[in-house]
């Protein structure tokens, strides 16, 4: 193995990788999960995203597992938040009474779907058995 893998006037690596090559990928995703996450889960996907993979993904799992959806999507979000100026403490009672509002009717959608899925499912299990 060489002492110095980097002899002297080589340029590779020296600018660093192209700018927003890594990025495109996650800024893709930073995209379709916020996009998923305000969907009315009663109305289209957006059609940019409706036949992606990782939408559909997203779909499946808020259908069957909620919770681990939610895992998903706040291990995207930085592992190190600033409380000091959150906008949750500028928010009034009634703004933050409305994002749990939010916050509670998205669980419900996701808890109604899941069940008429599960029904989907039993109905067609008993289908098969006749």
């Amino acid at each position: 193995m060489p002492k110095h893998l980097f002899q002297p006037g080589n340029t590779i690596g020296r600018n660093g990788r192209p700018k927003g090559v890594r990025n495109a990928l996650d800024a893709f995703a930073y995209e379709v999960v916020l996009a998923h996450v305000g969907h009315n889960l009663k109305e289209p996907a957006p059609a940019e995203y409706a036949q992606t993979n990782l939408w559909k993904a997203l779909d499946v799992t808020l259908r069957t597992n909620p919770g681990e959806y939610v895992r998903r999507i706040t291990s995207m979000l930085p592992k190190e938040v600033s409380l000091q100026h959150t906008t949750a403490r500028e928010l009034s009672d009634e703004d933050l009474g409305n994002v749990i509002e939010s916050v509670r009717a998205r669980l419900l959608e996701a808890r109604e779907q899941r069940a008429l899925d599960q029904a989907a499912q039993i109905k067609l299990v008993e289908h098969h058995v006749r």
